[in-house]
């Protein structure tokens, strides 16, 4: 999910629950000065009638003074004098302080786009809103107003950086425009922003109903859809005619430092782009011994390449509709809820289905993802499926998508995270790509254990995933910081997994738009498996794997520092 910078300190300030630790006072006074600071933002939007927030260079400068200002304070908490769960929060609040301060330093708030999304697409999902009273009705037109004025300061903020070179690579962006043509519609009922009208509820009488509705299609067609018109415009005469046609990160201003900044925020370990860069050619080297295994297990003649030629060209490995890969996806995930007693001993409370990836994303997006939604929401998570393309959609993957995606993965870990009524709110909300992204990757592995890949075909391509994982470390610091090619990392990739040809280009085109995330994965999987590993080796029969993976899930997300110490304390603790 693509981390927008300002969300971290919104739900830092959502409730501030002190700690129950007097001697953790320090962390309180800072929790309040967060709360206390974002509540005058949101002074400052209401009075400048700007519910959508305020997203000027002005503002940036504004939020960097307050964050460099909290990080000095942090620096100075004497770390011997805070509970565990003090420690905890105090890494946790500096690596997001640490974020937000790298965003200003590095001017990427300037680039508000990934190959695949961007802040548009996300005014886009506003649509998927569920409403039943009238005030929820007058807040949402009243965003749907202010979305001009929202995409004006974005596009001011898009301009000023390409006149820095801090921008996208033209070559990513093909196809981008369905991002936002889709929603320039002549009829207001076809629109997604319609969605919210179409069905009256309950507690509303006729004459509210009509005065909304009336509302509604004014702000659709004269704000809403004004907005995307603006975008296009933007895109075809501005950006995509003068972006750069540079590939790495590296090219932007201090860009090599800027990529080590990101190396450290997406792995949270002190490792150095070169030392990632060997890590992954190790584990391609591995993984690929796995995977001969496997040709041998189903007699196949010929040779690696030859294998995942066969398995992008067999049509028995793919369906023929949408309906189909929903339907086995959906099956797949119910047989793994009946399996997390076993290997779990809490589970989250909020359900979640299985959704195809929405039509003005779908084709550049990822082969799926979830889509989580606020623990008191009126909706449930999302795993969502692109359904788009089928024949780059194999079913021999779909096993390993959906333990990442949906459960023991990316579902379970935040709807779970969100339950945790004893962390502090930013906690509850924070995304650790390390943890989440790793997490997602172990539960890949874990369908061994759970039974699943039963098929030699499936199990391949439960390798194709973790190969792909490791691919990722050597192309993502070959594109950022080596100077490979586009061409490079599609062939590396496409050489190396059984990944379908369309989801490795418009994966290379989000690993280049998004240095330093795709390192997360690999570095965040094997940091797990290697504690798992170590509480093993020391518990022998006293080792639970339920007890583990609640242990490992019950402080929300964290650095891969923290959850060693957790890791270590829970050793002694059995121990004793």
């Amino acid at each position: 999910m693509r981390r927008i910078t300002w969300l971290f300190l919104f739900f830092l300030s959502l409730a501030i629950k002190p700690s129950a630790q007097t001697h953790d006072v320090a962390i309180n006074n800072v929790l309040k000065s967060i709360n206390n600071f974002r509540s005058e933002e949101r002074k400052r939007d209401s009075i400048l009638n700007h519910p959508l927030g305020s997203n000027s260079e002005g503002d940036f400068l504004r939020r960097y003074t307050f964050h460099d200002s909290i990080y000095s304070v942090l620096n100075k908490i004497d770390t011997s004098s805070l509970s565990f769960e003090g420690q905890i929060n105090l890494e946790l609040l500096k690596y997001g302080m640490e974020d937000e301060i790298s965003s200003y330093k590095y001017k990427s708030y300037l680039n508000p786009i990934l190959s695949d999304e961007g802040f548009h697409t996300e005014i886009a999902s506003m649509g998927s809103r569920v409403l039943s009273s009238k005030k929820e009705f007058e807040d949402y037109i009243s965003d749907l107003k202010d979305i001009p004025r929202y995409v004006d300061e974005n596009l001011a903020l898009m301009r000023r950086g390409l006149k820095l070179g801090i921008c996208q690579p033209r070559v990513i962006l093909n196809g981008y425009q369905n991002t936002y043509e889709q929603h320039i519609v002549s009829d207001v009922t076809k629109s997604v922003f319609w969605k919210p009208f179409l069905k009256k509820p309950f507690g509303i009488s006729d004459d509210d109903w009509k005065k909304i509705t009336d509302e509604g299609k004014i702000a659709v067609q004269q704000y809403a859809i004004e907005g995307f018109r603006k975008i296009k415009k933007f895109f075809d005469e501005e950006y995509l005619p003068k972006t750069r046609t540079t590939i790495g990160v590296s090219n932007f201003p201090d860009g090599l430092a800027y990529y080590q900044d990101r190396v450290k925020h997406y792995t949270t370990t002190d490792l150095s782009y070169e030392e990632i860069y060997q890590l992954g050619l190790s584990e391609v080297a591995r993984i690929k011994k796995q995977m001969l295994d496997v040709l041998k297990e189903v007699h196949f003649k010929g040779t690696l390449k030859e294998f995942i030629t066969h398995l992008r060209t067999d049509p028995k490995f793919y369906v023929t509709t949408p309906e189909q890969l929903l339907k086995e996806a959906s099956y797949i995930a119910k047989k793994i809820d009946g399996l997390l007693p076993q290997y779990f001993g809490k589970l989250p409370r909020q359900p979640y289905g299985v959704e195809p990836v929405p039509a003005d994303l779908a084709p550049t997006y990822t082969g799926g993802r979830y889509s989580g939604a606020p623990i008191h929401s009126k909706r449930a998570g999302e795993y969502w499926v692109n359904t788009y393309d089928l024949k780059s959609r194999p079913l021999y993957v779909l096993e390993s998508l959906t333990l990442h995606e949906a459960v023991p993965g990316h579902h379970l870990q935040i709807a779970l995270t969100q339950e945790l009524d004893s962390l502090p709110a930013f906690r509850r909300n924070l995304y650790v790509n390390a943890f989440g992204e790793g997490w997602g990757l172990y539960c890949e592995y874990l369908g061994t254990e759970m039974g699943l890949y039963k098929d030699p075909y499936s199990y391949f391509g439960r390798l194709t995933y973790d190969m792909w994982r490791a691919c990722r470390l050597v192309f993502d610091v070959g594109l950022h910081a080596k100077g490979w090619t586009r061409e490079q990392a599609v062939t590396y990739l496409s050489e190396n997994t059984a990944l379908s040809l369309h989801e490795i280009n418009t994966e290379i085109n989000r690993y280049i738009s998004w240095p330093g995330q795709a390192l997360a994965y690999k570095i965040g999987e094997l940091t797990i498996r290697k504690l798992r590993k170590k509480a093993e080796d020391a518990l022998k029969d006293k080792f639970d794997i339920r007890e583990f993976h609640d242990l490992i899930l019950s402080e929300g997300t964290v650095t891969m520092n923290i959850l060693e110490q957790m890791v270590n304390r829970y050793i002694a603790n059995k121990l004793k």
